[in-house]
């Protein structure tokens, strides 16, 4: 079990009742809180959610209603809504607090975790790291954005935490500080929802925007753009490259993966298709 969330008996709307705001609303009930959910979709359209009732979720369905955020403390949203939602925009100018499902697993993870973004290849990225550390005996685990929600992973006792986090979660998460962050690449996507690039990197940027000291981000060299964004980051960045890697980088050549350190060029082999060996 993580944290203390301090929402006991404190009203609590999720928006949106998908994969995150189901472990949004369960997490949430079970931790204590006054749980409503507010649902676009006709209750007919929810599928079974009689898990949640027994739990004391309320459920509203078929519109975000004014009046679902009565007696808010706190406004937990899904993916779907987008950022410029009428039911959002209301509770930006009430003052509620709005954080995503990755904000609620950020705030009860106990275990060290990792977080993954970028435009493409977050789920493969965040597989093979859960691999990698699985080979080297570290209980792991991948979640979040990759189907199984970090709030529900924060609370089952993984070791190490892979988190794959796509821009929607992370615009609102405000304290997710994964030890080490990764930035794949960056390009305009999602911008139906973002408005503009600019607010889709903004948002990207969250996967960095809370380290800090012994904290570890790392870029992309080959993508300018996602380069750029990663040179803001407030805590050592180390950088990949499909090519030969300097110091402290680690590249992609002949088909192998190959990594600079302390002056030796260490190459990694696959073993067993489920994770890397590192040989000098």
């Amino acid at each position: 079990m993580g944290a203390d969330l301090g929402l006991r008996g404190r009203r609590v709307v999720v928006l949106g009742l998908g994969t995150s705001g189901r472990a949004a609303a369960r997490v949430l009930a079970e931790e204590g809180a006054d749980v409503l959910v507010s649902e676009a979709r006709p209750r007919a359209a929810l599928g079974d959610v009689a898990d949640l009732e027994a739990l004391g979720v309320r459920i509203e369905a078929g519109g975000h209603a004014p009046s679902h955020l009565e007696g808010a403390s706190l406004v937990v949203t899904s993916p779907g809504v987008p950022e410029g939602a009428p039911v959002l925009e209301l509770a930006g100018r009430r003052g509620l607090p709005v954080w995503s499902e990755l904000e609620l697993g950020a705030r009860l993870a106990r275990a060290p975790y990792l977080g993954i973004t970028g435009t493409n290849g977050k789920t493969t990225t965040t597989e093979m790291v859960v691999a990698c550390l699985r080979t080297a005996g570290i209980d792991a685990r991948g979640c979040g954005n990759i189907g199984h929600p970090f709030s529900l992973a924060a609370r089952e006792g993984a070791e190490v935490l892979a988190v794959e986090a796509s821009s929607f979660q992370l615009r609102f998460a405000v304290s997710f500080a994964p030890r080490v962050s990764v930035l794949l690449n960056l390009a305009p996507d999602h911008l139906d929802w973002h408005g503009t690039f600019e607010a889709y990197a903004e948002a990207k940027a969250g996967v960095f925007a809370n380290q800090s000291g012994d904290d570890v981000h790392v870029g992309n060299r080959d993508d300018p753009v996602a380069a750029a964004l990663s040179r803001r980051a407030p805590c050592r960045v180390v950088w990949f490259t499909l090519g030969e890697p300097g110091e402290g980088e680690a590249g992609y050549v002949g088909g192998e993966l190959v990594a600079r350190l302390d002056g030796e060029r260490r190459l990694g082999r696959p073993l067993g298709g489920s994770g890397l060996r590192a040989d000098a």
